[in-house]
């Protein structure tokens, strides 16, 4: 997962984070544990060695809220492409602003609950808005015109970024608010369990929610996306009832006043004095600020500038990471998910991260780096995480050699002003087509005929032999589009040609794509919709729309189908809605888009089902994404964990909190990094891009090694902690 927490340890004097789920404010969660007897309620002050009786209404809340975030998180981006019809550059903007956003609140989250509301009324206040807007966002998924959809979804992402600001920073500081100084081990113990809550939520919800999504059909649709947001909704509404039913039970204290402020106002005064005061000259520029502000505050400032120099080089980190949830489950979506029969969902291969991260944990403290410093490599934290960082670029240079497999699937586009034409010859006809070349069609064959001119009015003749025709037919093609598909069949003995446009697109899901060519005994009228029934393991009905009626000849428009194997029934002209007897049998598989032409004349005792396959299926195996995976989750670890760690243990105490909303920034501005260069460097093909963003983030480790070289770590007597 994207978002990292930072959890105290059993230190009373000095907190050491670890991370996971949530960046969260550390040092109001240390603060929030040391409270004074005094301070505290004796009536609710909990024992030293028993859990306080809220916390569990806490863990519950947590669990709720995180299952709700990730499980919305998880299927956005194939929802902002398959539903609202965004383009996928688009599209990872949309995300990528969202999850900027959702960086960016935390901080005016921290403020209110430190200065106005308190943390208890902060968290109850936004989680109503919060509930809002996934409501919202859930109707938003619901049919409409696509128009009130856009606008009901994007309302709702905005809605949820203002929630989950709020909620992010009180959170966990507000549980460490029911311990006192004395309840050292049992806080550790809440810490872990709050971290486990955090996990288990995103975990489960990166696992239901695709399914949901996927599996289930509603409003007419394959798919269910309203349900994939109904769900974590209706969870947060119920994190939000757990929440307020422990009130009775819960230590609440009430606003102190933020830290940020008074860095702020020393910072913007001490800018006022050196822009006014020309006569007098400082050492440092911050000491124009000494006749207001105290000497320790002034020096803890000039100390933050030193971790925070540091910090710039770091949003690249965040620009490539967070891509998992945007480009990498577009990548997914083009490749082959199927398993021994199972199939993969692309947004499922999400769930490798979390996982990763529990086992690896572990592993890095108590194998690997300890082995580490045995053979004196990777010793200081800034080296870690430049190794991490490097192998964060590694893992996008392994994206872009499966990305060349995948675009070498993809078909030539033709020429500029010329169009290509499949030519299906649907009847049992050998066929001589005339036009601006010469071709021979076999019965029930087809061919795609390049360089057709668009716009160009071209006489086609074709002349049929051994069969019932009894002339020959001439059609005049003038093509409208880059893709055309063309039908040749029989019609009471004589040739009938069809032609419509078509199109060569893979869905953003995975799904294959199937369009029915047919000239059949059924006569389709217009008092009825008959379809055409695909039965596997799940079932599709296909109306066609391109079909004049009542007649029995025509084209359906592509249908997004499960990869799988079917059974085709053609409809009856019976008591039955269909045949009894499948017609034929097609295995459509992941990514593939597929034209299947249909010939029945029971008269003649003829009966023919063909395809032609016009966008490969996904080829390049979803598991080879596994690699790429785990070296950007090993890469994670390097990085976000040791990072957060290095960032608060050389930060001030007593502006701990700056440096953890400054770490926090550093997500919101790489996401914004990737939304400005989607849009500003466009590539034909995505490797390119992949490629572009390992350039990048290499080279932003060289210049973070470079200064990480000249840095003096702080001791521990000069960080008074």
């Amino acid at each position: 997962m994207s978002e990292k927490e930072a959890v105290p340890s059993d230190q009373t004097d000095a907190a050491k984070p670890k991370i996971n789920e949530d960046k969260i404010d550390t040092e109001s969660e240390k603060q929030s544990v040391q409270i004074k007897d005094q301070e505290t309620n004796p009536k609710k002050t909990p024992k030293a060695k028993s859990m306080p009786k809220g916390i569990y209404f806490l863990l519950g809340n947590e669990f709720c809220e995180r299952f709700s975030f990730y499980g919305m998180r998880t299927v956005l981006t194939l929802f902002l492409v398959r539903q609202l019809g965004f383009d996928e550059d688009v599209a990872a903007s949309i995300f990528h602003g969202f999850q900027s956003f959702c960086y960016f609140t935390p901080i005016f989250g921290a403020i209110l609950a430190d200065s106005w509301l308190s943390k208890f009324r902060t968290i109850f206040y936004v989680s109503i808005l919060y509930a809002i807007g996934n409501i919202t966002l859930s109707v938003g998924a619901i049919p409409h015109s696509l128009q009130t959809m856009k606008v009901l979804s994007l309302t709702g992402l905005f809605v949820i970024g203002l929630g989950t600001g709020g909620i992010k920073p009180c959170v966990s500081a507000f549980g460490g608010d029911q311990f006192t100084s004395e309840q050292i081990e049992i806080r550790k113990y809440f810490f872990s369990l709050f971290y486990f809550s955090i996990n288990l939520g995103s975990l489960l919800s990166t696992i239901i929610t695709p399914a949901l999504r996927g599996d289930i059909r509603c409003f007419g649709q394959n798919t269910c996306f309203s349900l994939a947001f109904l769900i974590p909704a209706l969870l947060f509404v119920i994190a939000l009832v757990v929440f307020l039913i422990g009130k009775p039970l819960y230590i609440i204290k009430p606003a102190e006043g933020s830290v940020f402020v008074s860095v702020f106002r020393c910072i913007g005064y001490a800018l006022f004095k050196k822009a006014t005061a020309k006569d007098v000259k400082k050492e440092h520029w911050l000491e124009y600020a000494d006749d207001k502000y105290d000497e320790e505050l002034i020096n803890d400032i000039r100390c933050l500038q030193r971790v925070l120099l540091l910090l710039i080089p770091l949003p690249v980190f965040w620009a490539l990471y967070e891509q998992q949830g945007s480009k990498w489950v577009l990548q997914a979506s083009k490749m082959n998910g199927e398993v021994y029969g199972s199939h993969i969902k692309p947004d499922h291969m999400q769930v490798i991260n979390p996982l990763l991260i529990l086992v690896l944990i572990p592993i890095f403290d108590n194998v690997i780096y300890p082995l580490a410093l045995k053979c004196n490599i990777c010793r200081t934290p800034l080296q870690r995480m430049t190794i991490g960082g490097l192998l964060c670029a590694f893992s996008f240079v392994i994206a872009a050699i499966i990305e060349v497999k995948i675009e070498a699937e993809f078909p030539d586009i033709p020429s500029k002003d010329y169009s290509d034409m499949l030519t299906i010859n649907n009847s049992p006809c050998h066929l001589d087509i005339k036009s601006s070349s010469n071709i021979s069609l076999n019965q029930f064959e087809s061919v795609k005929v390049k360089q057709i001119a668009l716009e160009k009015s071209i006489e086609w003749k074709f002349t049929p032999s051994g069969c019932s025709a009894t002339g020959s037919a001439i059609q005049e093609v003038n093509a409208t589009s880059l893709y055309e598909t063309m039908m040749i069949t029989l019609e009471n003995d004589n040739l009938r040609v069809d032609i419509s446009s078509d199109s060569r697109v893979k869905e953003k899901d995975g799904s294959p794509r199937v369009r029915l060519l047919f000239s059949i005994d059924y006569q389709f009228t217009g008092s009825e919709n008959a379809s055409f029934f695909l039965q596997g393991n799940r079932n599709f009905y296909i109306i066609p729309e391109n079909v004049t009626r009542p007649g029995r000849i025509g084209m359906t428009e592509y249908c997004s189908v499960d990869p799988s194997k079917y059974k085709l029934y053609l409809p009856s002209n019976g008591t039955k809605i269909h045949e009894e007897t499948a017609f034929g049998e097609l295995h459509l598989e992941t990514g593939g888009s597929y034209i299947v032409y249909i010939y029945q004349n029971k008269s003649a005792s003829q009966k023919e089902l063909h395809h032609t396959i016009t966008m490969m299926p996904n080829s390049v195996h979803i598991l080879w994404q596994i690699p790429q995976l785990v070296i950007i989750t090993v890469g994670e670890v390097m990085f976000s964990i040791t990072g957060l760690d290095f960032s608060y243990s050389q930060a001030p105490s007593s502006l701990k909190s700056i440096v953890q909303a400054a770490w926090l920034l550093t997500s919101a501005i790489g996401n914004l990094l990737v939304v400005l260069l989607v849009n500003i460097i466009q590539f034909d093909m995505q490797s390119l891009a992949f490629l572009m963003y390992a350039s990048i983030m290499t080279l932003s480790m060289v210049i973070f090694g470079i200064v990480a070289y000249y840095y003096k770590y702080m001791k521990e007597k000069e960080n008074s902690y």
